[in-house]
């Protein structure tokens, strides 16, 4: 593991502890529709799922960890973050699922051996890989010859400027890395030796306001100011491909909300 690599990690890490309590209320409470909807597709037509074994890496407070275990044998989810894990915990807890364990590893390097697994998830985290080519790699390796890969994440909208787009994510949470596209995300799994089986584009309008409060930025924060001004700049053209807009604000007198559109790509590949 090269220095840069630990510092993007120890970022990560320190981004997802800070804001642990608000990003599993918003991921619990907002992403558990994605999660069956990623739950349905990737298990369409393979009852071996049944009674398999899953890993979710980068599990986060479990919202999609939850999802999956209801369908599977056993489900072992994975995260970088301790604080991560203790809300996947709750929320295994909360919902009476036995059938998992939690642990704390890197996604890059998996405790798991060759062909262990029949089904792999990642929701939400390759834009925080330095490189998810090696993420892809490693659930390639642990997956059972026609095991699946499950996955979401946001990405750049086909006519977007991949650059505006990430230069306005990085100003809002340093521990992103790039968000990718979805030519390129087809193209990471097919080079892991992963066959695509199905491929969908999910929408979502999201307040900036609350997008900032996620990570923990309050109005008037540098963070926040900086953000916002870029997500502003992107508007003429739509520069960035977050269709921003704005509408009514929330109270008499106080500025107009700030509304955008996050575009995210949910995919399903067997090993061959």
């Amino acid at each position: 593991m090269t220095n840069l690599d630990r510092e993007h990690l120890g970022r990560v890490r320190e981004r997802f502890t800070r804001t642990a309590q608000q990003f599993a209320s918003f991921a619990l409470s907002m992403r558990s529709e994605e999660a069956e909807r990623l739950a349905n597709l990737a298990l369409a037509d393979f009852p071996a799922a049944a009674q398999g074994t899953a890993v979710d890496l980068a599990c986060g407070p479990g919202t999609f960890t939850r999802a999956f275990a209801a369908r599977v044998g056993f489900m072992i989810g994975l995260d970088l973050t301790p604080a991560m894990l203790g809300e996947a915990q709750q929320t295994a807890a909360r919902a009476a699922l036995t059938n998992l364990a939690f642990a704390c590893a890197d996604a890059n390097a998996l405790p798991l051996p060759v062909a262990a697994m029949d089904l792999a998830v990642c929701a939400y985290s390759y834009h925080h890989f330095l490189e998810p080519r090696r993420a892809i790699q490693e659930m390639a390796r642990v997956l059972r010859p026609g095991g699946r890969l499950a996955g979401v994440d946001i990405i750049v909208p086909e006519a977007a400027d991949p650059e505006w787009n990430n230069r306005i994510e990085r100003a809002r949470d340093t521990s992103h890395a790039r968000t990718l596209t979805t030519a390129e995300l087809h193209a990471l799994v097919e080079a892991a030796g992963l066959r695509l089986l199905a491929s969908a584009i999910g929408e979502r309008l999201r307040q900036f306001d609350h997008w900032m409060q996620i990570v923990g930025y309050a109005p008037g924060s540098p963070a926040y100011d900086e953000t916002r001004r870029l997500l502003e700049t992107s508007m003429p053209g739509d520069t960035a491909g977050f269709h921003p807009r704005f509408a009514a604000a929330a109270a008499p007198g106080a500025p107009p909300e700030l509304e955008f559109v996050q575009t995210s790509l949910f995919l399903v590949a067997e090993k061959r």
